[in-house]
């Protein structure tokens, strides 16, 4: 596509040909010919715009979400981290206190994140704490946290003087992004459902938000069984959600055909990695980026899918401030998994080469 100043200079120099001078930029003529140049590069900008979201290989946004309703799926929303607080006094009280459901917390902080309680719990009287489930009111990886982090009460319940959560919360999944849901679709193109292979299992089943992974095998447990092993991102969905799918999928199967919706076996693998830091670069912050690059490519993994050390050491190497790295000896390189096994990682170092 032509650039402003393209058009605008071939506008220019066809004015001065038919002309036989040169329109002066202050001139009335000059103006004109900008404005003009400026909306045709606006028109033009706007059918290359329209012409990437015509195909689900260049659409973005709501334009690929119109596509994947073609497909019979639709983008995965973020889902929230859940866990567990507990509200507490310093001395008991004689009556019982009670700690609604939706009471906000939050972790320290300007920019701490929110949490509300799941359910309706009763501090009795006489007794110091109770817990209560939570969940983030937002959705996203961010919104997970460590232990002893949300200490704040936003809408503190009368009576109650602290909170904290003595375990992390976990489980936060952010919403689907552009490039996986393009991969979903494309994905629905090249294996057709035809309402009883594994495909058709893998496309109801990756609908349910939190669920990015499937595997399906058939003659699982004998003829006419079939087990199907879900799991997020990293991680193996909860069991409500299992549950959810058993039930729905059960009203969709074959006629005899006993299916199993399970989570898988998580297997733990070790990184352990040592890297040489570029000049001028801190090794810390280098080492969190490392670190994080190897989470994500765990979170990438499917149900069933080798860990290639030589996979993690490229994305290692991308990291900017990385000279090189080593794996340790102890590695025992490229893990084969099993068709109901997700590889997670287990303790994963970086260290600084000497």
């Amino acid at each position: 596509m032509d650039t402003y100043e393209e058009i605008l200079t071939r506008m220019q120099n066809k004015f001065s040909t038919l002309a036989g001078f040169s329109a002066n930029e202050a001139s009335d003529i000059g103006i004109r010919l900008k404005v003009l140049a400026g909306e045709i590069f606006s028109i033009t900008a706007n059918f290359e715009w329209l012409k990437n979201q015509l195909f689900t290989q260049t659409a973005s946004g709501s334009c690929l979400d119109l596509h994947a309703t073609e497909r019979g799926l639709s983008r995965k929303t973020a889902i929230s981290s859940e866990g567990t607080l507990t509200f507490s006094r310093t001395t008991a009280l004689g009556y019982d206190v009670e700690i609604p459901r939706g009471t906000v917390c939050a972790t320290s902080g300007v920019d701490g994140i929110r949490f509300e309680t799941t359910e309706t719990v009763t501090l009795t009287a006489g007794d110091l704490s109770i817990d209560s489930k939570a969940q983030s009111v937002e959705g996203g990886s961010n919104k997970n946290t460590g232990s002893n982090t949300i200490t704040v009460m936003i809408t503190p319940p009368a009576g109650i003087t602290a909170v904290t959560n003595d375990s992390a919360f976990t489980g936060g999944i952010d919403a689907e992004t552009d490039e996986e849901l393009r991969e979903r679709i494309i994905e629905s193109y090249k294996n057709i459902s035809n309402g009883t292979n594994i495909a058709f299992y893998k496309d109801e089943i990756l609908k349910y938000d939190g669920i990015y992974s499937v595997s399906v095998v058939p003659l699982a447990r004998g003829a006419g069984t079939v087990d199907i092993y879900v799991a997020g991102k990293g991680a193996v969905p909860s069991a409500e959600l299992i549950a959810t799918i058993q039930s729905d999928i059960e009203k969709l199967r074959e006629i005899n055909v006993d299916i199993e919706v399970k989570a898988p076996t998580l297997v733990t693998v070790n990184v352990p990695v040592k890297i040489t830091v570029e000049p001028g670069y801190i090794f810390n912050e280098v080492k969190e980026e490392c670190l994080t690059a190897i989470n994500n490519y765990f979170n990438s993994l499917a149900i069933g899918e080798q860990v290639i050390f030589a996979a993690i050491g490229n994305t290692i190497f991308q990291i900017e401030g990385v000279k090189n790295y080593s794996f340790e000896s102890t590695v025992d390189f490229d893990k084969v998994m099993a068709v109901s096994q997700l590889a997670v990682p287990g303790t994963v170092s970086v260290t600084q080469s000497t």
